[in-house]
């Protein structure tokens, strides 16, 4: 998936039905430049990287899907971790409750109500 997060395309975003957490890793929060300073303090996770990962803190961005004629956005808050992932995020079920999305995984497909 690529949505727009904070004006910005982020490409290889990985949707993770069954994960609890939305995570961004900080190499795209230096590309959105957004400074460390407006990180708010946030708990630890675990199963990310096969271990316990203390995030650098967490953060509440936009977050866009859709084009100019049908677009959604929803306010999205992310865990910020410095840990090498093959993927520039994940976007978990609390995402994916946010944008009422449901995933077609045969399909490779995001549905989501939209005007």
């Amino acid at each position: 998936m690529s949505p727009v997060i904070h004006n910005y395309k982020v490409t290889k975003m990985l949707v993770d039905g069954g994960s609890s957490l939305n995570l961004l890793t900080a190499k795209v929060l230096a590309v959105l430049q957004i400074p460390l300073s407006r990180l708010q303090d946030t708990g630890v996770f675990q199963g990310v990287n096969g271990s316990v990962t203390r995030p650098l803190g967490k953060i509440t961005l936009p977050v866009t899907f859709g084009d100019s004629k049908n677009l959604r956005t929803e306010e999205i808050v992310f865990d910020i971790a410095d840990t090498p992932l093959p993927y520039n995020g994940i976007l978990g079920r609390p995402a994916l409750a946010k944008f009422m999305a449901v995933s077609h995984f045969a399909y490779n497909m995001l549905k989501i109500p939209a005007p």
